[in-house]
């Protein structure tokens, strides 16, 4: 795994953006069709480096990291994701949900990490797993083990067994 820590780029300018540059060279790991795809949607650049991290850890590879509603669409359009890992609140607000609804509407499977426990009227209508935080790492390593090994075994179920 090689990330991209340029000195000349100021962690603090574009949180986001520099996140995303760090992950890019992490994209081109795996072409194959059971290599699993992951969008991280987190505002927070520390936890979205432990998510990126966690996702390089169990053999996936990550599209990008987006702040925003806005990022996240323009992140998933260049690289379609399998999978997003949303935050409810990022940088404009609480635009996680509307996020989570359009990814898997576009088949674009869905875990919600977040704080916020609020039962969302929105996120009622789509398939998800929500994982509270602060995040167990072993718990989303896992759902990611298991959605890579349904897409090499189409018969072994969904993103997570009843």
């Amino acid at each position: 795994m090689s990330i991209d820590v340029s000195p000349t780029k100021p962690p603090a300018a574009a949180a986001g953006q520099y996140l995303v540059t760090a992950s890019r060279s992490l994209r081109g790991n795996g072409k194959g069709p059971e290599t699993l795809r992951v969008l991280v949607c987190e505002d927070d650049p520390v936890l979205a480096l432990e998510l990126e991290t966690c996702i390089a850890e169990c053999g996936a590879v990550t599209c990008g990291s987006a702040p925003s509603h806005d990022e996240a669409h323009r992140l998933a359009a260049l690289t379609l994701p399998d999978l997003a890992i949303v935050d409810l609140h990022l940088g404009d607000g609480r635009s996680g949900p509307r996020i989570a609804a359009d990814f898997a509407e576009r088949g674009i499977k869905v875990v919600v990490v977040s704080g916020d426990q609020t039962v969302d009227a929105v996120l009622a209508r789509i398939d998800h797993v929500f994982l509270p935080k602060p995040l167990n790492a072993s718990i989303l390593q896992e759902i990611l083990r298991h959605e890579m090994r349904r897409r090499s075994h189409p018969d072994a179920g969904g993103l997570v067994d009843a």
